[in-house]
């Protein structure tokens, strides 16, 4: 991993200031993003397509898919995916109630491809047999959409350098929640959507409501599943963001690795208890 960072990292990723970004990206503070919380400035639809619920079979989560979708209705969102990992966890049910409250829940998972995470949205339980790149290229269906979640976040679930080896799977790459203005992994997700023309898409990855709707993309589109995607892999697609602060960073660090070691004791014993 420090070899990455080092040496492949900088070789691979350079000159990185004179980036165009291939996706408009606004910068506002949280306080901002509360302010316009249910304004979709030229019609676009605010959506987010990387979510988490207590569904969830792999993290400890604390609020249900109902829950995640209530918040999104409060917060003037349009479309959501829930996309735990290696599970499709929206159902009739939970499409009826989005619906009901004016959101379209597009069904989706958060995949371990060859010990990689992949998100799979517009996706069903098919999907969830992949389990290498090649199995992914055989089961994917037109409709499903494939985003590189988190890419070069340093940690061993993120793509890294297998983004260049299986580019020609993805529709587009996140640009992911987690960064702060000096401490930005972000950036290299945006050298190699710039050089493969590919949108960034961005998503809070929300373990917890309380930080759900501070990063969101905007999509011009119609409001249906077919459209949101169509639109995606267009690249009509803007980022709203506000970047966390440096305690915040660490803090948020320091709890995803206690979630997903208590997500791995919960599947350790239910399946002990099996």
């Amino acid at each position: 991993m420090l070899r990455f960072f080092c040496g492949e990292y900088l070789r691979e990723i350079h000159d990185l200031t004179n980036v165009r970004r291939p996706t408009k990206i606004v910068e506002e503070s949280w306080l901002q993003l509360t302010e316009k919380f249910y304004t979709s400035p030229n019609g676009a639809l605010k959506i987010d397509l990387h979510t988490h619920t207590a569904e969830d079979p792999e993290e400890n989560i604390g609020h249900t898919g109902r829950e995640l979708i209530d918040r999104a209705h409060q917060l003037g969102f349009d479309a959501i995916s829930i996309t735990n990992h290696n599970a499709v966890s929206s159902n009739g049910y939970l499409s009826d109630y989005a619906r009901e409250r004016g959101i379209v829940l597009i069904p989706g998972a958060e995949l371990k491809i060859s010990g990689k995470h992949v998100l799979a949205v517009n996706t069903r339980e098919k999907i969830l047999e992949a389990r290498t790149f090649d199995d992914l290229r055989r089961l994917r269906v037109p409709e499903c959409m494939i985003i590189a979640p988190h890419p070069y976040f340093p940690g061993s679930s993120s793509l890294m350098w297998k983004m260049h080896r299986h580019i020609d799977m993805f529709d587009a790459i996140e640009f992911s929640w987690f960064y702060h203005t000096h401490i930005n992994f972000n950036v290299f997700a945006e050298r190699v959507a710039a050089s493969h023309g590919l949108p960034l898409v961005s998503t809070s990855d929300c373990h917890r409501l309380d930080r759900f709707g501070r990063i969101y993309s905007l999509v011009h589109a119609e409001k249906d599943t077919e459209s949101i995607v169509e639109a995606v892999r267009a690249g009509r697609v803007e980022i709203v963001a506000s970047p966390l602060k440096f305690t915040e960073l660490s803090g948020h660090g320091v709890e995803h690795v206690i979630s997903v070691t208590l997500g791995a004791l919960r599947k350790l014993l239910s399946n002990g208890a099996g």
